[in-house]
């Protein structure tokens, strides 16, 4: 999956793949409405014409969004639903479009609610009030945990199409020839970071000099560096959070024990830093068999038994999360104000993002988690009920208005303190006096 998260700011190549999951891309024109989305005409324009849809590549691969197309368009004659698919997109470009009024698109789809707090903190993007939820859509019928990630302030501004949460996939065959295994075949979870250590370097192979086979790689792309931190600070400390429990902890003991770690485990060799340049090259070498270990989200355990093997996968908590909880997000939609077909975006996602059909597979194929309860039923995976248990206790990033911009530096200065092109106490309070600088409120209530 992924889960995703492609959101920033477009200063980079870094933040412009971050905020791509709520933004909305490409070169479709844009239309003009007042904030509110109040359409021109007749009422019943509002339910015709061109609905325009935004989602990022990836889920297109993995959804069925030509069939939803279809039957969308047959149940609504005189609609054309038309996709954008997009990798980045320009948070600056989109936050001055709906500022005026204007949109190229009617839904996006990608992104958690720490993403789509900016746009809600600036009145941009629709709620979501409670007579959307009826039916089989009502609130009841959600993953808790899930609903809640489209939830700021006690108002649902984002619908959740899939969620996902953070874990280590492990190749079973890999980690039993390493001795990680035992007599049933199970891999005990490491308890520590240096516990996990030792097991990377088991697990990675040389010959000549050259690695063949890497133990563990963490996604420190620009989709999940932010997770990988938050996720395993949580695991070690039980929050990641400084004592007012509200600004991410960059300072901590157990912070420069973490970083600390990273570091050693890329000084030694065994841990790859491709996925800065590359963020799939982790899940590309484990689907090739070259990597025994992936931290990232934890569909990748399903998605990945198509090449390595029917059931030769498995999901070990990230250290200590089994404890002290992981950390979970979603990709949802939102709907701008400034779109003129607002309601018959609502109807979309009502009939088509959320129905049964369009989540099954995705679902027992990719491992992408469905927003609703009733999609679960009668899963065969034997690791099913850990990762939904994990998914229930787990936590989520915080509300920023300016997440965006600590999301960029997070992975500018980890990268270089990873690659060990800076110290961890350097790293440390660059962060530190950069989160002293922004508004770590949602700017919702002011």
């Amino acid at each position: 999956m992924k889960k995703g998260l492609k959101k920033g700011l477009a200063l980079t190549l870094a933040s412009a793949m971050l905020i791509s999951a709520t933004a909305c891309g490409g070169s479709t024109a844009g239309s003009s409405a007042a904030p509110g989305g109040a359409a021109s005409g007749a009422d019943g324009d509002a339910l015709k014409g061109e609905l325009r849809v935004t989602t990022q590549a990836w889920m297109m691969g993995k959804y069925d969004f030509e069939g939803i197309k279809a039957d969308f368009e047959k149940k609504h004659p005189g609609v054309t639903v038309v996709y954008n698919k997009v990798d980045n997109a320009d948070v600056t470009t989109n936050m001055l479009q709906w500022s005026q009024g204007k949109t190229n698109c009617d839904i996006a789809i990608g992104g958690s609610r720490e993403h789509a707090v900016q746009y809600a903190a600036k009145d941009y993007i629709v709620e979501f009030g409670d007579d959307f939820f009826t039916g089989d859509n009502a609130k009841d019928k959600f993953f808790p945990a899930f609903l809640e990630l489209g939830n700021v302030e006690g108002k649902q501004y984002m619908i959740p199409v899939t969620g996902e949460v953070m874990f280590i996939v492990a190749n079973k065959d890999l980690m039993k020839k390493a001795g990680l295994t035992d007599a049933n075949g199970k891999v005990e979870a490491p308890k520590t970071w240096d516990e996990l250590y030792d097991y990377a370097k088991k697990a990675t192979i040389t010959k000549d000099g050259k690695t063949v086979q890497t133990g563990l790689s963490i996604d420190w792309g620009t989709n999940f560096m932010t997770y990988s931190y938050l996720s395993a600070l949580q695991g070690i400390k039980g929050n990641f959070y400084e004592s007012d429990g509200k600004t991410i902890d960059f300072t901590s003991p157990e912070s420069k024990s973490l970083l600390t770690s990273w570091n050693k485990l890329v000084k030694d060799g065994f841990t790859p830093i491709d996925t800065f340049a590359d963020m799939d090259a982790g899940r590309t070498n484990f689907k090739a068999g070259k990597v025994a270990m992936l931290m990232t989200a934890a569909s990748r355990w399903i998605e990945c038994q198509q090449n390595v093997g029917k059931d030769n996968t498995t999901v070990i908590p990230v250290p200590g999360t089994d404890t002290h909880g992981s950390l979970v997000y979603i990709h949802g939609a939102v709907i701008p104000k400034a779109s003129p077909k607002i309601e018959l975006a609502k109807l979309f996602i009502q009939e088509e993002l959320l129905k049964t059909e369009f989540h099954v597979k995705a679902l027992n194929t990719y491992g992408k988690m469905s927003p609703l309860l009733a999609h679960y039923q009668g899963l065969e995976n034997a690791d099913w009920p850990t990762v939904v248990e994990a998914t229930k206790s787990a936590v989520t990033t915080p509300l920023y208005k300016d997440f965006s911009k600590l999301d960029t530096s997070v992975q500018v200065e980890l990268q270089k303190c990873i690659k060990g092109d800076q110290s961890v106490e350097d790293t440390q309070n660059n962060l530190k006096k950069l989160i002293g600088t922004l508004d770590l409120t949602t700017g919702l209530n002011k």
